[in-house]
C-alpha cells in the first residue's frame, strides 16, 4: 500500500477483529471452523429480509442441471459472506461462485480476462480505465445489474472502514457509470497492479437493493451477485448450500443444480465419508491421504496448482524472540527440505521466501534454508541464550499436518537447545489467541487471491490490520519505502527488483522462517468432473457435475 495516499485509513486490529466477525484469514493460519446453530432463513430481527435466494423470481431447477447435487465435505464453516468486511478462505472461495465483477484471473492464475465486460480503453497517462458491459446482465433474483449497482459495489469497497482489503481498491479515485454499460474507473495514479487489483472478489458486482433491504448485518449472511450459483441455506457449523442461477448469463450452465459444502472437521472423518460416497469431494485432506488415494479405485487425489505458502510465524514480542539473533538461529536450525521430505509425500517444495515460487515476483534466488546447527548455536551464545530455552507453536487441534510439521520442527530445533512444545487449540480458541498475539509461534499460511503481491503485503505493512503479519513486527522506514515504490511503479521487471529487495529485508529479519510451498488438498471421487480449483483458489464449478 502506499502509506501516503488519500485512501481511507486502514482500521486498527481491535476494529479488523469486531467488524469482519473473522474466521482465518488467508494471510494467516489455515482456516478455522465456525460456531453457531442457526441458519440465514431465520431473520436476525422481524425487518431482517429473507435469504438471496428466497428471493429468487424463479426456482433453480429452471438451470439445466446435469446433476441434483454434489456434496464438498470441508473442514471448516464460512462465517462472513460480506466480500468486503470479511477475511478466509472459506469465505472467500464461497462467493467467487457468486458474484463475478469486470475482470477476471485466468484458469492459470497468470493472466487477466474480461468477464462482465467484454473490452476495455485504458487513457494515454494510464490514469482511466473504461470497460464496456455484457448486456443484458441480471442478478439471481431476476433484476438488472444497473448502473447504481456497479457504483455502489465500488464506493462500498472503497469507503466501508472494516474492509480488510483497502490496499486492492485505495488507488481508485473515481467510479463513473454514465449507463448501465459502461464502468469508467479513475486511479490516482497510473500502477501496473491496477487490472490485477480489479480481479478482487470484493468488486465483484452486488445488488445495492438487496444491501438496503437486509441492512449490513444481515448482508454477512448472503449476497445477491451474478455468478453460477446462489446461496439457498446456512445452517452454520453444519452445512452451506448453493444452488444453481436460473439466470446465469451462460445457458445450459452450471451443470449441478446444487452444491452443499458440508462441515466434517475431522481430517480421517472427511476422508472416511469420500471414501465410502457420504461426500464427493473432501477438502483440504492430508498428504499422507493424497498419496493414499492414489491407489484407491473410487477416488483420486486433486492436487492442483496453487500459491500457498506456509511458514513459521515468530511473535517478536515474546522474550526470547524479540532478539534478532535468536529469531535467526532458529532459521538456521531449520530444515524446510527435511519436512517436504516427510510431510508432503512429493506434492509440495522447499522454499526461501515466503512469496509463492509461481509468482513472478518472487525472489528466487532466496534458497530454502541448508540447517547449519553450529551457527544456529554460535548465535545463541551471542545472544545469551546458549543454555536454550521453551517455546510453543500454537496448532489447530486435529490438524494432522500442523501436528507432523511441529513434531519435525521440535526435533530439529532440540538440537540447538530449544525445547517445541505442541500447544493445541479447538477452533475458536485458535482463532481468538491467533489475533490476539496470545503465541509464541505458530505455522502460518498464505495463498493469493490475485495475482499480484498488493493484498498479501497489506497484511506485512498495515500493522493494526495484523500486528505486522503474525510478528509483531513493525516493518523499518526504508522497507516501508520500498513498499511504497512498488505500489506505484509501473514497470513490471522494476517492480520485481523492489519486491526482491523487500523479501531479503524480511530474510534478514528472521521473523518468519519459509518451509514450503504446495498444491491444494483435494480429492474427489472417480464419479465427480469439472473440479476446477485456480492457482489463486478461485473455484470454477460451472461444469462441476457427477455421473450416477
Amino acid at each position: 500500500m502506499n502509506t501516503s495516499s488519500s485512501a481511507p485509513a486502514h482500521l486498527d486490529r481491535r476494529r479488523f477483529l469486531t467488524g469482519a466477525a473473522l474466521l482465518g484469514a488467508s494471510a494467516f493460519a489455515l482456516p478455522l471452523a465456525g460456531c453457531g446453530a442457526d441458519t440465514v432463513n431465520e431473520p436476525a430481527s422481524p425487518e431482517a429480509a429473507p435469504t438471496p435466494a428466497a428471493s429468487s423470481a424463479s426456482d433453480s431447477s429452471a438451470a439445466s442441471g446435469a446433476t441434483e447435487l454434489v456434496t464438498i465435505g470441508r473442514p471448516t464453516d464460512s462465517d462472513n459472506l460480506d466480500p468486503v468486511t470479511c477475511v478466509g478462505n472459506p469465505n472467500i472461495f464461497i462467493f467467487n461462485l457468486i458474484v463475478e465483477g469486470l475482470v477476471k484471473t485466468s484458469d492459470d492464475g497468470k493472466s487477466i480476462e474480461p468477464c462482465l465486460a467484454t473490452d476495455w480503453e485504458v487513457s494515454d497517462d494510464g490514469l482511466t480505465y473504461t470497460f464496456h458491459l455484457l448486456e443484458g446482465l441480471t442478478f439471481s433474483d431476476g433484476s438488472s445489474v444497473t448502473a447504481q449497482d456497479w457504483e455502489w459495489t465500488f464506493q462500498r469497497a472503497m469507503e466501508t472502514e472494516e474492509s480488510n482489503w483497502h490496499a486492492a481498491v485505495e488507488n481508485i479515485d473515481t467510479v463513473e457509470c454514465p449507463d448501465d454499460a459502461t464502468v469508467i474507473v479513475t486511479t490516482k495514479q497510473a500502477a501496473a497492479s491496477t487490472l490485477a487489483c480489479l480481479c478482487i472478489f470484493e468488486l465483484g458486482v452486488q445488488s445495492k437493493a438487496y444491501f438496503d433491504k437486509v441492512g449490513a448485518d444481515a448482508y454477512k449472511s448472503g449476497i445477491i451477485g451474478t455468478g453460477p450459483f446462489m446461496l439457498k441455506e446456512w445452517k452454520k457449523g453444519e452445512y452451506l448450500t448453493l444452488e444453481a442461477n436460473p439466470y446465469y448469463r451462460e445457458e445450459g450452465l452450471p451443470l449441478a443444480n446444487a452444491i452443499e459444502f458440508k462441515v466434517v472437521a475431522d481430517d480421517s472423518a472427511r476422508t472416511i465419508q469420500l471414501q465410502g460416497g457420504d461426500i464427493d469431494v473432501a477438502i483440504d485432506i492430508p498428504f499422507s491421504t493424497l498419496k493414499q488415494l492414489e491407489s484407491d479405485a473410487n477416488c483420486a487425489p486433486h492436487a492442483d496448482a496453487s500459491t500457498i505458502t506456509r511458514f513459521m510465524a515468530l511473535n517478536t514480542e515474546n522474550e526470547f524472540l524479540k532478539d534478532e539473533k535468536v529469531r535467526q538461529a532458529l532459521v538456521k536450525a531449520t530444515d524446510p527440505q527435511e519436512i517436504v521430505d516427510m510431510v508432503l509425500y512429493g506434492y509440495g517444495q522447499a522454499i526461501g521466501s515466503i512469496f509463492s515460487p509461481t509468482s513472478e515476483y518472487c525472489d528466487t534466488s532466496l534458497k530454502p534454508n541448508a540447517p547449519d546447527v553450529d551457527a544456529a548455536k554460535k548465535l545463541l551464545e551471542e545472544a545469551g541464550k546458549k543454555d536454550g530455552f521453551e517455546l510453543k507453536v500454537l496448532i489447530h487441534g486435529g490438524n494432522e499436518q500442523e501436528q507432523q510439521i511441529a513434531t519435525i520442527l521440535g526435533a530439529q530445533w532440540a538440537k540447538i537447545g530449544v525445547t517445541l512444545t505442541q500447544d493445541e487449540a479447538e477452533a475458536t480458541s485458535y482463532k481468538e489467541r491467533m489475533y490476539s498475539m496470545d503465541f509464541d509461534c505458530l505455522i502460518d499460511y498464505w495463498s493469493d487471491d490475485i495475482h499480484d503481491p498488493t493484498p498479501f503485503i497489506q497484511f506485512v505493512f498495515d500493522f493494526d490490520a495484523a500486528s505486522g503479519f503474525d510478528t509483531n513486527f513493525r516493518q523499518p522506514d526504508d522497507v516501508t519505502a520500498l513498499n511504497e515504490q512498488a505500489d506505484v511503479e509501473q514497470d513490471v521487471e522494476k517492480r520485481k527488483v523492489i519486491y526482491a529487495q523487500m523479501q531479503r529485508a524480511f530474510a534478514e529479519q528472521a521473523i518468519w522462517i519459509p518451509l514450503y510451498a504446495a498444491p491444494f488438498q483435494n480429492a474427489v471421487r472417480k464419479e465427480v468432473s469439472g473440479f476446477v480449483q485456480t492457482p489463486l483458489g478461485n473455484y470454477r464449478f460451472e461444469r462441476l457435475t457427477k455421473t450416477a
